[in-house]
């Protein structure tokens, strides 16, 4: 198949047929497969990796601190081989490097230019994968913009049961996710069609239109956010979910609905509400994504809201529903 051909199939199978196979996790891993075999296939995505010094030198230091000489390693969803190479480097005994993309074999061979022979490239679907011994850690990168859309969980919980020493360790195991009202700087505002009086012209009467859902994408409420968009939180920053791979064995062990009862500390016009996670390696080394952190290469899904004013002291209730953890374009923010 052609790679356009097959990149509309791709996104036919994750726009239409995901989302009424989602709750069957074998259709729903395969779906994943396919999607990301096609995504991490482009070289691209590879390189904006790499260049996101933030993410590769966090790795760098945990991996340091994490991986020790003689460990058995597997690096799941290798890519470039930057995390395998860097468990190599530091003297793990042997490195499993697990990817179904072909990718892979641009991988092994920027181990071998340097000269690094401790790797066994595997290309396989991890749940596919079973190491001749247990692995000490599992490293991995395994995040998307909404944090789990990489099927990160059903990946990792999956090796933790079969492949891993129960004195193992998977980094990182620790992550917090965040859905925080935020506001806009003025120029990165979009509001909505009826929000809009311009120059005397006046677009209210459009609020409510039956006309105007013909016209609305599955993906109109949200859309990702510019680098600078965001001004400030309303609110002080709380995670919603928090999730130890250590701790859980099971996906559904996360909770998919989350009240929020908040106070106004910043006031101003809430824009919406902005999605960005934080992995913790250990107790003092990781990283966020948030939106007014150092940029990094992942983005940040915003759900739009009608925009309202809100000073210090006011309460702020919301509830979030994850509909399929999976998917952040099925998640919703109810106010």
């Amino acid at each position: 198949m052609a790679p356009r051909a097959r990149d509309r199939l791709v996104r036919f199978l994750v726009q239409r047929v995901k989302p009424r196979v989602a709750s069957i996790p074998a259709i729903r891993n395969v779906l994943h497969d396919v999607s990301n075999t096609g995504e991490f296939g482009d070289v691209h995505e590879h390189e904006k990796m790499l260049a996101d010094a933030l993410r590769v030198d966090t790795y760098q230091q945990a991996i340091a601190r994490h991986v020790q000489p003689g460990d058995i390693v597997l690096d799941l969803g290798t890519g470039s081989g930057i995390l395998a190479m860097l468990a190599a480097r530091q003297g793990a005994q042997r490195v499993y490097a697990v990817d179904h993309s072909p990718f892979i074999d641009v991988a092994r061979r920027i181990a071998d230019h340097n000269g690094i022979d401790t790797i066994t490239f595997v290309q396989a679907n991890s749940r596919d994968f079973t190491p001749p011994e247990p692995v000490d850690v599992i490293v991995h990168e395994q995040m998307g913009d909404d944090l789990f859309n990489e099927n990160m969980l059903e990946n990792l919980l999956d090796l933790k049961r079969r492949v891993l020493k129960a004195s193992g360790r998977i980094v990182p195991a620790r992550f917090e996710l965040f859905v925080e009202p935020i506001s806009l700087n003025p120029q990165a505002r979009v509001p909505y069609l009826w929000e809009n009086r311009i120059h005397g012209i006046d677009f209210g009467f459009l609020a409510g239109d039956d006309q105007l859902e013909g016209f609305k994408r599955p993906s109109y409420q949200t859309h990702h956010l510019r680098d600078g968009a965001v001004s400030h939180f309303l609110t002080e920053p709380k995670p919603a979910v928090v999730v130890d791979l250590h701790r859980i064995d099971d996906p559904d062990q996360v909770p998919t609905l989350v009240d929020e009862a908040r106070t106004v500390v910043t006031p101003g016009i809430l824009d919406g509400f902005c999605v960005y996670f934080q992995a913790h390696f250990d107790d003092d080394l990781g990283f966020s994504t948030s939106p007014l952190a150092p940029p990094m290469h992942w983005g940040n899904r915003l759900f739009r809201v009608p925009q309202q004013t809100y000073e210090t002291g006011d309460k702020l209730a919301y509830r979030i529903e994850l509909a399929v953890l999976t998917r952040g374009s099925t998640w919703s923010i109810k106010l």
